[in-house]
């Protein structure tokens, strides 16, 4: 987007007495304000001026305009797994489906901001961030996966990964800010153990060794956190 941070303002900056971009109130001294770049490159040659707090007024109200109910997530997996089991009339694995699995073994999470020293990680990989991240600092994070809502991109769950902090909230290298996240935490050990041994990541949706969480073919207690 090209959003750039400055201020309080001296009394001699060029930009005193601009209007806001918003409110088209005149700039003044010691006020904080935003530049927002019109051009891709970022040139400061299309670059208008507001102030910081109506930049911020403005993503509020986007993001309430993006809000779902809470508890979204859930609902979505209920209503997924009861249409699964409702054509599994054999039963022959101990999970219809990825949302009963992660129904069955899952919980919500609340998001926070990035801590200090961890960074954004690649856009649309998800699963490859936060497995990178757990075992680049298994003392301080772990791995889950599950569904959550992208505040700015969605209005709906997606499978998503991200990781927990000690005290259990989301740390999410993806996506710049999400909700109403439900998903299963993993023990670390069987996190090394499949990264290790497949080039793709993802546990539950494991396509390549036959989906062994949901087959029953690798036990729950070594694979998941509880």
């Amino acid at each position: 987007m090209g959003l750039r941070k400055s201020g309080p303002l001296r009394g001699n900056h060029p930009e005193i007495g601009h209007p806001c971009l918003f409110c088209k109130c005149p700039i003044q001294a010691g006020d904080v304000i935003g530049h927002v770049s019109q051009n891709p490159d970022g040139r400061e040659s299309g670059t208008l001026v507001a102030h910081w707090k109506c930049i911020e007024d403005g993503f509020n109200r986007l993001r309430g305009s993006r809000s779902a109910a809470p508890g979204a997530t859930r609902d979505f997996l209920k209503s997924w797994a009861g249409a699964v089991k409702d054509d599994d009339a054999d039963g022959k694995f101990p999970y219809a489906s990825q949302a009963d699995f992660i129904l069955k073994h899952g919980r919500a999470f609340e998001w926070r901001a990035l801590p200090p020293g961890v960074r954004m990680g690649t856009a649309r990989q998800c699963f490859r961030n936060s497995v990178r991240l757990a075992l680049g600092r298994p003392r301080f994070y772990t791995y889950v996966e599950g569904y959550a809502i992208n505040t700015w991109v969605v209005r709906h769950p997606v499978a998503h990964a991200w990781c927990v902090d000690p005290e259990g909230f989301v740390v999410d290298t993806t996506w710049d800010e999400g909700m109403d996240y439900f998903g299963v935490p993993f023990r670390m050990e069987y996190v090394r153990r499949i990264a290790d041994a497949r080039k793709d990541y993802g546990l539950i949706d494991n396509e390549g060794m036959g989906f062994p969480l949901l087959t029953g073919a690798h036990a729950i207690v070594d694979a998941l956190k509880s």
